[in-house]
C-alpha cells in the first residue's frame, strides 16, 4: 500500500469535513483521521447562523433537511430582567451536532477517510511529515489540523491555547421556536436552552472559568429556573478555546482550523462558522499553492487576520458588557435600537466593529431617558414584569 499522500486531514469535525470536501476531486492525493468512529457525538449548542448555514450549503449542498427548530423568538435574560426579540427571520437555526456531523461524513467520498483511528505523533521530514497513528504509519506533504482546543497539532505547531470550559445536556421534551441566553450568575459567559424538536440542549460556557467543581449542578440549577425536566438523553463537558489577542494559523505545512486555531468568537461562543470556513480555506490555500507551502501559510494567515482583529473587538465588548450587565440590560430594555445590536451579535450579522460604533452612536441619546425613564412607565410606576413563567418555551 503507498502510504504517501499530498494532505493529511486530522479530525473530521466541521473544519476537517469542509477541508475534505474541497479537495476532493482535486487531483491531489489526500488522506483523512478521526479519533472516533462515525457517527459519533459532539458536545455543542448546535447553533448555526444564517451565514453558516449558507456556507455550509455551498460547500455540501442542501442541509435544510438536517435543521431541527429554527428560532424566531430569543429571550435575553439578566436575574429579573427579561428583554424579548422576535423575528420572521430566524435568529438562529438548530441543528442535532451528531446527525450534523454525521450528515457532514456521508458526503465525503472521494478521499481516504479513517475513522477509529487516532493520529498519535507527528515528525517533520524534509518535505512534510511523517504521521504515526493507533494503527500505522503515513506521510504526507502537508497536515490540516482539524483536531481542536486538546489536539495533537496545535502541540506540534509550539502554541498552548488558553481553554474555557462548557458543559451541556440534552433532555427529552417537545420544544418551541424559542431560545433562551441567561448571563445571571456567569462572569464572562451565560447559559442556554436551544430547541431541538423533539429535546432541548441546555448548557453553559464561561470563558473566564477553567475549573469548576459540579458543572453538572450548575445546569441543572438552571434548568430547574426554567422547569426544563424530562429524560437525559447526554450530558459532558469540553472546552473551547479563549481568545488571547492571537489567531493561530499554523507551521511549516501544518495549517491549524476552527478551535485548534483559536477560532471560537470571544463573545458569543460560536464555533460552527469559522470552524467551516478555516477548514476551506486552508485547504484553497493548499491547492492554490502547493508548490509553494510557505506562500500557502501566508496567505493563510493574512485570512485569519481578519478575523483576529475583529475578535479584538469582541473582547473588548465582552469585557464592557459584562462589567456593566445590569445597566446594559437597562440600556436594552429602553432603547430598541441597541436591542437589535445585540442580537445582531448572536445572528452573526454584524462586524464587532460595527456593532460598537452603532451602541455608542445609539447610547449617546440615552443618557437622560436612561435616568428618568428606565423601567417606568409615564406615571414613574415601575413597569409590570411578567416574570419567567411567560417565557413561551
Amino acid at each position: 500500500m503507498n502510504d504517501s499522500y499530498d494532505v493529511a486531514i486530522v479530525g473530521l469535525g466541521v473544519a476537517g469535513c469542509c477541508a475534505a470536501k474541497v479537495l476532493e476531486g482535486s487531483g491531489l492525493k489526500v488522506i483523512a483521521f478521526d479519533t472516533f468512529n462515525f457517527p459519533r457525538k459532539k458536545l455543542c449548542g448546535g447553533g448555526l447562523t444564517l451565514k453558516c448555514y449558507h456556507l455550509i450549503t455551498d460547500i455540501f449542498g442542501e442541509v435544510a433537511p438536517i435543521i431541527r427548530k429554527k428560532a424566531t423568538k430569543i429571550y435575553l435574560v439578566n436575574k429579573e430582567s427579561v428583554l424579548e426579540a422576535v423575528s420572521d427571520v430566524p435568529f438562529v437555526l438548530f441543528v442535532d451536532r451528531e446527525e450534523f456531523n454525521n450528515f457532514l461524513f456521508s458526503k465525503i467520498s472521494r478521499i481516504v477517510v479513517h475513522d477509529g483511528e487516532k493520529v498519535v505523533a507527528i515528525t517533520e521530514e524534509k518535505d512534510g511529515y511523517r504521521i504515526e497513528t493507533s494503527k500505522g504509519f503515513y506521510r504526507a506533504r502537508f497536515i490540516i489540523g482539524c483536531d481542536g482546543v486538546n489536539g495533537l497539532t496545535p502541540r506540534i505547531c509550539g502554541i498552548n491555547l488558553k481553554k474555557a470550559l462548557t458543559f451541556e445536556m440534552d433532555i427529552e421534551s417537545d420544544t418551541k421556536e424559542s431560545a433562551i441566553i441567561d448571563f445571571s450568575d456567569f462572569n464572562s459567559g451565560y447559559y442556554w436552552i436551544f430547541p431541538k424538536g423533539n429535546f432541548y440542549t441546555t448548557g453553559f460556557g464561561d470563558f473566564s472559568t477553567v475549573k469548576m467543581k459540579n458543572p453538572e449542578v450548575v445546569n441543572k440549577k438552571f434548568n430547574e429556573k426554567y422547569r426544563i425536566k424530562g429524560k437525559v438523553i447526554s450530558k459532558g463537558g469540553a472546552f473551547v478555546p479563549v481568545f488571547d489577542g492571537q489567531l493561530y494559523p499554523g507551521k511549516g505545512r501544518i495549517f491549524l482550523t476552527g478551535d485548534a486555531a483559536s477560532l471560537v468568537d470571544p463573545f458569543t461562543g460560536e464555533g460552527i462558522y469559522f470552524a467551516a470556513l478555516s477548514g476551506k480555506r486552508a485547504a484553497e490555500s493548499i491547492l492554490k499553492y502547493y508548490d509553494n507551502p510557505q506562500e500557502a501559510l501566508v496567505v493563510y494567515a493574512r485570512f485569519l487576520d481578519k478575523f483576529a482583529a475583529d475578535f479584538k473587538w469582541a473582547l473588548f465588548l465582552r469585557r464592557l458588557f459584562f462589567r456593566f450587565k445590569g445597566a446594559m440590560f437597562k440600556i436594552m430594555e429602553t432603547s430598541d435600537e441597541i436591542r437589535t445590536v445585540a442580537t445582531d451579535i448572536i445572528s452573526g450579522n454584524i462586524s464587532y466593529h460595527e456593532a460598537f460604533k452603532r451602541f455608542v452612536a445609539k447610547s449617546i441619546k440615552l443618557p437622560m431617558r436612561f435616568v428618568y425613564v428606565t423601567g417606568f412607565n409615564k406615571k414613574r410606576q415601575r413597569k409590570e414584569d411578567k416574570g419567567l413563567s411567560s417565557l413561551d418555551i
